[in-house]
């Protein structure tokens, strides 16, 4: 489980690049590592700060399991038929 929420990252984000506080300040305001902070603003600026990657792996899972599904399917099909031919 994450440490900070993605609001309270959000907070800080926005500490430094809205209001400009530099990162010593937010550092003492709030008792996080400057370069954490640092990384957070990095991320966010590449567009990775709020990705919920949980939430993605299982979205993969839930791929992987209908495609298994399909299969199972389709080859189910394919015996009904090749036994109706028969």
């Amino acid at each position: 489980m994450a440490k900070h929420s993605d609001e309270f990252k959000k907070f800080i984000v926005e500490e430094r690049l809205v209001r400009k506080k530099p990162y010593t300040q937010i550092e003492r305001e709030h008792k996080i590592l400057r370069g954490t902070v640092y990384q957070w603003v990095k991320k966010h600026q590449n567009g990775t700060l709020f990705i919920n990657f949980r939430e993605k792996n299982k979205s993969k899972d839930r791929q992987e399991q209908e495609y298994e599904f399909l299969k199972k399917s389709f080859a189910l099909l394919k015996k009904i038929r090749s036994e109706q031919q028969e």
